[in-house]
């Protein structure tokens, strides 16, 4: 399942099985695993009492040493964490825990969520900024906690069929289970081909294969079997009221500086309109200490004069200083893309691109 995964995370892989029944947690390795964590290789079947696995792919963009291994572990081997993504505010939260006693090992925001868990339970999602889909078992409840950020940034596709539950953050990645049926969910399939619809709804367009909704979270209990969901954030009503110009800048600075923190370069997406120039402005002026010291864009622009908008990106990249990285898009890229394409987003598309903003680019420059 992870080696399905493995384009997600280049950097690390580890594994862990936990049982009632065994006397503690059992971690391995693979290939990917630095060799200085001396973990044994994953073998063949796991040790008889085990009740759950946890597999893990690691794109290293905090603390890059072999502390940020996981699955991780709390100090005390009650809780473990796989986990995607990055919680901006992670600064302010271990600052906060620190303060409540906690004691930290590694400079990673995943320690921040493990210690947030054993302080808060799952109140901690509210004090969360950024993005994220995580799987966090609590060995003495015997409870497996998951949950998703806010807008669906990261992705979480899971299968419950009696005692049986996987997750993965790709439908691929659940696809290599031997006990995953690969069949169409034909209801979904049948309303993408005669109306064309797509939505974000639970069902995906796999017979069993469900998604875990933006801004829900999921309890699977291993003792009673039992699988819950719940909604944990709405977007607030506010007051309608004139726009402040201050106030505006002030939460996008603020917003721009929590993703600049980064042990790699941090690159932004850059069209030349007003929103992504915007961003791009920002990040050239703020200097945040644990951010990589390059600044870099990217850019797609077309030959198409009703559709390039190559000047505004080489005006944008020549008042900031940006290394700006540009690249046209033709249809005969696109028919060469498309077998990979396809592979990557598992499941019919409107579009040909369907990244969502803040994602981490695949090589080590994370993306803002």
């Amino acid at each position: 399942m992870t080696r399905a995964l493995s384009h997600r995370g280049p950097d690390d892989e580890g594994y862990v099985s936990i049982g009632a029944r065994l006397a503690e947690a059992h971690a391995y390795g693979g290939p990917s695993t630095p060799a200085e964590l001396q973990l044994p290789p994953l073998p063949p079947k796991f040790i008889p009492g085990t009740d759950l696995a946890l597999g893990h792919r690691r794109l290293a963009i905090l603390d890059l040493s072999p502390a940020g291994h996981g699955p991780m572990a709390s100090a005390d081997g009650r809780l473990w964490l796989a986990y995607n993504g990055e919680v901006y505010n992670y600064v302010e939260l271990r600052a906060e825990l620190s303060a409540l006693g906690h004691r930290f090992r590694t400079h990673t925001d995943t320690e921040v969520l493990l210690a947030a868990y054993a302080q808060w339970g799952r109140d901690m999602l509210p004090r969360l900024n950024g993005m994220w889909a995580f799987a966090l078992y609590d060995v003495r409840q015997r409870l497996l906690f998951c949950a998703r950020d806010r807008f669906g940034v990261k992705p979480f596709h899971y299968v419950k069929n009696g005692s049986f539950f996987a997750f993965a953050s790709e439908i691929k990645g659940l696809l290599a289970h031997p006990r995953v049926p690969r069949r169409p969910h034909e209801p979904t399939l049948a309303g993408f081909l005669f109306h064309g619809q797509l939505d974000e709804a639970e069902q995906t367009f796999f017979e069993g294969v469900l998604s875990l909704a933006p801004s829900h979270a999921l309890a699977f209990d291993l003792r009673t079997e039992r699988l819950s969901t719940w909604r944990w954030y709405d977007v607030p009503e506010v007051e309608s009221r004139p726009a402040d110009v201050n106030a505006f800048r002030a939460l996008l600075e603020d917003a721009v500086r929590l993703r600049l923190r980064s042990d790699v370069d941090v690159g932004t997406c850059l069209s030349g309109g007003l929103d992504s120039s915007s961003i791009v402005a920002l990040t050239t002026r703020l200097h945040d200490s644990t951010a990589g010291s390059r600044r870099r864009s990217f850019s797609i622009v077309y030959s198409d004069e009703g559709l390039d908008e190559s000047k505004h990106v080489e005006t944008v990249a020549a008042a900031t200083g940006v290394d700006a990285q540009v690249v046209s898009a033709t249809a005969h890229d696109l028919l060469n893309d498309l077998p990979a394409l396809v592979r990557a987003q598992d499941e019919p598309s409107h579009r040909p691109v369907h990244t969502p903003i803040g994602a981490s680019c695949p090589s080590r420059t994370r993306q803002v």
